[in-house]
């Protein structure tokens, strides 16, 4: 398995630590960048369209945001992590509603990290600091919640990033028990690999997860500064990049994201840039 670099996006913004990239319905590219407290949201061209978010507690503000997901009427959900909790904003960017706040009860978040919607448009927050993922409705309403702490199938321990298919299988990545879990809707486990290493489909610190419209499965992994490729069961079939800052070199990444095109953005958070690829035939 090979990728060529396409793109290096360092300039168009000055990105002080990318986090979370998503591909709207609307085939915009929006980066949730923690350190800026901000969404930057750029076309297909990757020119920066649109700031959004600023430092602060107040409803629309941000702080340490790590995950944003845009639905198809243009509404953007953002894990707004230092805040505890979550918001949903309108296509004009105004704020729909505000779900959470700190704590341990259904509804409540310690860091809430990765965001996904199901075929439903149901939500999903992975609640990294209560190890489990919440599910709400559009109103904001608790649903469920599935994931407790420990190391069995199932269980987490500090998970991260989300992605959930066009057939609601949710692939997470169960970040601190460096392996990735599938799950059904209803939250039953259904594959589980990996371990903690660095050969060839082990992890140190899986982070960001996407599947491409072939079912293959990408994972940012984190501590060893690659992108793994695996079959939906978990069968590994390669992996590229190194630790560096030249093109095509990863430090750190912790998102990624296929578009219409298969192109593959990764967010190379050490080097504070986000990279996009075309996987070679």
């Amino acid at each position: 398995m090979s990728f060529r670099v396409l793109s290096v996006v360092d300039k168009a913004v000055q990105f002080g630590g990318p986090f979370g990239v998503t591909i709207g319905a609307d085939g915009l590219v929006y980066v949730a960048d923690d350190m800026a407290h901000q969404i930057y949201v750029f076309d297909h061209d990757l020119q920066l369209r649109e700031t959004i978010g600023q430092q602060g507690k107040h409803p629309g503000d941000l702080a340490w945001v790590d995950a944003v997901v845009v639905d198809s009427a243009g509404r953007m959900y953002i894990a707004d992590t230092g805040n505890d909790r979550v918001q949903i904003l309108d296509a004009q960017r105004q704020v729909l509603r505000v779900i959470g706040k700190r704590g341990t009860r259904p509804g409540e978040f310690r860091n809430p990290r990765g965001i996904a919607l199901d075929s439903q448009q149901q939500l999903y927050v992975v609640d990294w600091g209560n190890h489990r993922v919440q599910v709400f409705d559009q109103a904001g309403n608790w649903l469920r919640h599935f994931g407790s702490f420990g190391t069995q199938p199932g269980q987490l321990h500090h998970p991260l990033g989300i992605f959930i298919n066009a057939t609601d299988d949710i692939f997470l990545c169960d970040f601190k028990n460096h392996r990735i879990q599938r799950f059904d809707r209803t939250g039953q486990v259904m594959a589980v690999w990996g371990t903690a290493g660095a050969e060839p489909g082990a992890f140190r610190h899986p982070s960001g997860i996407a599947q491409d419209r072939h079912g293959h499965v990408y994972v940012a992994d984190y501590d060893n500064h690659r992108v793994q490729l695996f079959q939906a069961d978990g069968k590994f079939l390669g992996s590229f990049g190194k630790a560096g800052e030249a093109p095509g070199e990863l430090r750190q990444p912790t998102s990624v994201a296929v578009d219409a095109q298969q192109r593959l953005y990764v967010v190379d958070k050490g080097n504070k840039r986000l990279q996009v690829f075309a996987r070679l035939p």
